[in-house]
């Protein structure tokens, strides 16, 4: 019997900008829901006024979500096999939990966006708790589905949810503040959002980056110290081709650069600056999001 072997033949999909634009957008939704229940569930009452906005603004970046997941699937209708649990569910599966949990979410946030409406607030607050942990849920899956998969690195780390969780908090807050300040443009004056309680909520998002730098430092020396595969990652793909979207994009516009804008004396809590550095911050998280999700693919291509 005859063989023929075939060099160089790519069998797998690579994941793409579909998939990073849904990992982006999960995570700007769970931050921005976030922010929403500190006024009725955690007592912080200034945050109370934004709560339906925030919430409001989480379940429509949440409602694209399915839009992109479907259509990088190639066969579109194929979707239904995931939904169809007693036939082709896997509960191993992180997918599976995936499912779920965004469907969750969504209902979640909507039945609790019902009740701050009316104003009820006992409701709220019990479906404000389940929405918010469906929410770090959520995102915290998506860290987990790359964790999960031992021959892609970057991903493969423990540290994997905690970091898409704290580029969750810091995106969802910086689109928040932008959400805001375009929404006071629009609204007469006395329904206007202060200008302080958006550099309230800066200050938090500043915290959020702090972490974020320390866990990318832990990262980044793991990869240097560690093993050959991880050496070469770092040196051959984050600071090789995806040397623009990781080191100029995420580490410095996203992260080193608002970072200094809001821990200047005097400047961290002008309004404007606060806008630039939100800006910086939720546009720079897509940056991580991007190497995240097609390093580790073009590592297993051509290394």
């Amino acid at each position: 019997m005859e063989r023929e072997i075939v060099a160089n033949a790519f069998h797998h999909v690579p994941w793409g900008i579909p998939i990073a634009i849904y990992f982006y957008l999960v995570g700007a939704s769970a931050g921005s829901f976030v922010v929403s229940s500190l006024g009725w569930d955690f007592g912080v009452p200034k945050y109370k006024p934004i709560s339906l906005f925030a919430a409001n603004t989480a379940i429509v970046l949440l409602l694209i979500v399915p839009v992109l997941l479907i259509f990088d699937l190639g066969h579109m209708w194929r979707f239904f096999h995931l939904l169809m649990l007693t036939s082709f569910s896997h509960w191993s599966a992180p997918m599976m939990w995936g499912t779920t949990l965004i469907l969750s979410y969504t209902l979640g946030m909507i039945v609790y966006s019902y009740f701050v409406w009316r104003h009820d607030v006992r409701r709220a607050q019990r479906f404000g708790l389940l929405a918010v942990v469906l929410a770090i849920g959520t995102h915290w899956y998506t860290g987990v589905v790359s964790q999960l998969i031992p021959g892609l690195d970057p991903n493969h780390t423990a540290t994997a949810p905690i970091l898409f969780l704290t580029g969750a908090f810091v995106s969802g807050i910086g689109f928040l503040n932008l959400a805001l300040a375009l929404r006071n443009r629009w609204l007469a004056p006395e329904k206007r959002v202060s200008p302080e309680l958006i550099v309230g909520l800066s200050r938090l998002m500043m915290w959020g980056i702090v972490f974020d730098l320390f866990l990318l430092l832990n990262e980044f020396l793991q990869m240097t110290y560690g093993r050959g595969e991880e050496f070469v990652v770092l040196y051959g793909v984050l600071l090789g081709p995806f040397q623009f979207v990781f080191a100029w994009v995420e580490v410095i516009w996203g992260l080193l650069l608002p970072l200094t804008l809001l821990a200047i004396p005097g400047w961290g809590r002008r309004y404007p600056v606060v806008l630039v550095a939100s800006f910086m911050a939720a546009t720079g998280i897509v940056g991580m999001r991007i190497w995240w999700v097609m390093g580790g693919f073009y590592f297993q291509t051509f290394f």
